[in-house]
């Protein structure tokens, strides 16, 4: 079994719904910052209507998981006609990575820890779901939000000690920044470690404060 990271940019206001034009915008400013995956392709993602069944990297609960049938994008500035009037998508931009300014340093999950400084694979995805889902661990990330508490609560990847985490608990709109297999940030007592420049594009793009999670298994 392989361990995969990602990273999460999740809106305060579980509701939020970004116009295409803002999704554009963002991806257009990160890679202008040097922080989008070089040599990428784009593609998005729709429902296929059918699903596969797995299990939660952590719990090992039963979930239920979508298949979408992804077609390819020539150019972000394609994504505005594209997205318009869809309201379940997952845009993939797809690539390898350290570029100018990466998300954050990356290191091996060996004993040692090792700062990584060679090529890794490096995708973004822009998530959008009809309805708000859980963008945390409990309940299992994906499912149906119940929105009892804005507090999210994450697992350590390395200690899974639990790390708790305000206006992080559902949402319908987020962000992914996925690694290579084996790779994870240096990870403290909190999950703030977006490179603060990435997160003034995402917020001035998209007109909304984010918190910061994530997602491996």
């Amino acid at each position: 079994m392989s361990l995969q990271y990602v990273h999460l940019l999740i809106p305060h206001s579980p509701q939020f719904v970004p116009q295409p034009g803002q999704v554009a915008k963002f991806l257009e400013e990160l890679t202008n910052l040097g922080s989008a995956p070089l040599q990428a392709t784009l593609r998005i993602g729709k429902p296929s209507g059918t699903v596969r069944a797995g299990l939660h990297p952590l719990s090992g609960e039963r979930i239920d998981v979508p298949v979408r049938e992804f077609v390819p994008l020539e150019d972000i500035s394609d994504i505005p006609a594209r997205l318009a009037g869809v309201n379940d998508y997952d845009l993939v931009l797809s690539g390898h990575g350290p570029g100018k300014l990466p998300p954050f340093s990356l290191h091996t999950t060996d004993v040692e820890k090792a700062r990584f400084t060679g090529t890794y694979g490096y995708e973004l995805h822009c998530c959008l779901r009809g309805e708000a889902v859980s963008t945390c661990d409990t309940p299992p990330f994906g499912s149906p939000c119940v929105e009892k508490t804005s507090r999210a609560l994450f697992h350590h990847p390395y200690t899974r000690a639990l790390i708790e985490v305000a206006n992080a608990a559902c949402a319908r709109f987020w962000i992914e920044f996925q690694f290579g297999k084996w790779l994870l940030p240096d990870i403290g007592n909190d999950l703030n470690l977006i490179q603060p420049e990435i997160l003034s594009v995402a917020e001035s793009c998209l007109g909304i404060t984010f918190a910061q999670g994530c997602l491996y298994g």
